[in-house]
């Protein structure tokens, strides 16, 4: 499928981070993102930023945080 072209494609943070969120059933809080990682705010939006753009995950708002979502 597109999605696991894409996957292949990804770098090691991006990764990691890609592999946390499936690890997590699909689903995971930006902050839990960020707590798990040790990586700053700053990073952690970039990367998901990056994994936005290309498709792979979306996030949605859940009061003061996100909640980031894989898309299958």
């Amino acid at each position: 499928s597109k999605l696991n072209r894409v996957v292949k494609t990804l770098e090691g943070d991006e990764q990691k981070i890609y592999k946390m969120i499936s690890d997590a059933d699909g689903s995971i809080f930006q902050n839990d993102l960020i707590a798990k990682t040790g990586y700053s705010k700053v990073k952690v939006s970039r990367i998901l930023d990056r994994l936005e753009t290309k498709g792979v995950v979306e996030r949605r708002r859940r009061g003061m945080s996100n909640i980031v979502v894989l898309k299958l």
